[in-house]
């Protein structure tokens, strides 16, 4: 998460929303509805289940965003996963620059 805060504060996100994005508890505080639901599809494409997302969050999703909204969606949090992955990856086989 700490590679994206810049990127988060230029979208617009304060500071007490970057840092609940790692505490999913705290969300209803800090996100809509339809925040929480992105947030929460960015945790499962990530997470060791995202071959089973949850039908909730399937449902929630469909009745929130358009097809081709849910298609960007899936693909920026796969991509952003993939980034993520592939960077620790890198890090750990080629060691940091500095």
């Amino acid at each position: 998460m700490t590679s994206h805060v810049a990127s988060a504060r230029r979208r617009g996100l304060s500071d007490e929303q970057i840092d609940a994005i790692g505490t999913p508890d705290t969300w209803p505080r800090f996100f809509d509805e339809r925040e929480r639901l992105v947030l929460r599809l960015a945790d499962e494409v990530s997470g060791d289940t995202s071959h089973a997302l949850s039908p909730e969050l399937v449902s929630g999703l469909r009745s929130h965003f358009a097809e081709e909204a849910l298609a960007e969606l899936v693909l920026v949090a796969g991509q952003a996963n993939l980034n993520n992955r592939a960077g620790n990856a890198a890090k750990q086989l080629l060691g940091t620059t500095p």
